[in-house]
């Protein structure tokens, strides 16, 4: 089973539920719809990942960046940064035939995280950045969210 790092300890998630459309911007960029409800999937263990590829079985693969919260004992105890890969072609082709797409999101190496801090240790006002190659390519903030 694959670990993410709290402090000084591996932790081992068996699953992690991811919220999607989630960023007005994002639903905007990709041409989809505000939902009305939230977008929930899951990635399994093995999506973890401290490699970050570019394409996966000769796909290229997309890049987001994301806030991740650890759940334990019942609370949101950690926050850590994580980058979402994405295989965007699959999953347009998947969405436009009505299918799941988590083939495109849950793929082993689909999920890389940041060490988690406690969130009582995190700024009050969480923002983070993407850059590729020294390139701004995303900026956000929970202010962003839905």
């Amino acid at each position: 089973m694959k670990s993410v790092v709290l402090g000084e300890n591996l932790i081992v998630p068996t699953k992690i539920l991811c919220i999607g459309r989630n960023y007005v911007e994002h639903i905007h960029e990709l041409g989809n719809e505000i939902p009305e409800d939230m977008v929930v999937f899951l990635k399994p263990n093995s999506a973890i990942s401290t490699v970050l590829h570019s394409e996966h079985q000769g796909e290229t693969l997309h890049y987001e960046t994301e806030l991740c919260f650890m759940f334990q004992n019942g609370r949101f105890s950690s926050v850590a940064v994580g980058l979402d890969l994405t295989k965007r072609d699959l999953q347009t082709k998947l969405k436009a035939k009505g299918l799941p797409w988590e083939r495109a999101k849950a793929f082993d190496g689909a999920a890389l995280f940041s060490p988690f801090v406690a969130i009582d240790d995190a700024e009050a006002q969480l923002h983070f950045t993407l850059s590729i190659n020294d390139n701004l390519v995303q900026e956000g903030h929970i202010d962003l969210m839905i």
